[in-house]
């Protein structure tokens, strides 16, 4: 069920045959489409987030898809999915709303310390206590010593954020899980377009599995299929 997204958008051939702005997919038995559609990067912090979005009045849909890559990444075609990278899928429609979002995400490593006790070995010397405890009655036997050792407390961080990005995963160290979204997928597939060292338009597709709630009292799964869209790219600042 998790790859037939990947499978399913790759054999459309009609991609670049749309012009710019147009965006389509299948929720259900419902189609949805487009003209409206826009994507914008921002570039912040060695990542590039980007993002393709719109509102459209008519076809009375809002649809929000973001995908984070490492800056330069942006600039090369990309098949992405929620089983390794930041994705996340936000469509709302007068039958209810649709969402996906990774089940395991890494945990950001900015700013996270913890305390961690440490013995620290000094040059001062001390008596060891099992020499006290066998001394006899002979007042000249000599006590063993050792070194003392001093307690401190530091602000260390976790292990986890010298670790690859497939070790955490492995190993689920630094990883949140995101247990709502256990069963859910997206795939996403990216082709830019670059002038003068920029990304001016973005054509693929997209498919997946979501969380679909028409109220509040619960949620279903259900695929989002047949995404393709064409758009152009603004920068953000």
């Amino acid at each position: 069920m998790r790859f037939f997204a990947v499978i399913s958008f790759l054999s459309f051939s009609g991609i670049h045959a749309l012009n710019p702005g147009e965006l389509q997919f299948t929720v259900g038995n419902k189609n949805f489409s487009t003209v409206n559609a826009q994507s914008a990067i921002t570039i912040k912090n060695g990542k590039a987030r980007i993002l393709i979005a719109v509102k459209d009045s008519t076809a009375k849909f809002l649809l929000i898809i973001t995908a984070d890559v490492d800056s330069g990444d942006e600039k090369k075609p990309l098949i992405l999915t929620t089983e390794d990278s930041t994705l996340s899928l936000t469509l709302r429609t007068l039958q209810g709303s649709l969402a996906i979002l990774p089940h395991r995400q890494l945990a950001r490593s900015a700013d996270l310390t913890y305390t961690q006790r440490v013995d620290v070995q000094t040059d001062e010397l001390e008596v060891e206590p099992h020499s006290l405890l066998k001394q006899t009655g002979d007042k000249h036997q000599s006590l063993r010593q050792r070194k003392k050792v001093r307690v401190e407390y530091r602000k260390v961080r976790p292990a986890w954020q010298t670790m690859s990005k497939k070790d955490r995963l492995a190993t689920g160290e630094g990883v949140i899980q995101n247990g709502a979204f256990r069963d859910t997928f997206f795939s996403l597939q990216l082709t830019p377009v670059i002038s003068g060292g920029k990304v001016v338009s973005l054509a693929g597709g997209f498919a997946g599995n979501g969380r679909f709630s028409a109220s509040v009292s619960g949620a279903e799964l259900k695929p989002i299929r047949s995404g393709i869209f064409n758009v152009k790219v603004q920068y953000a600042p």
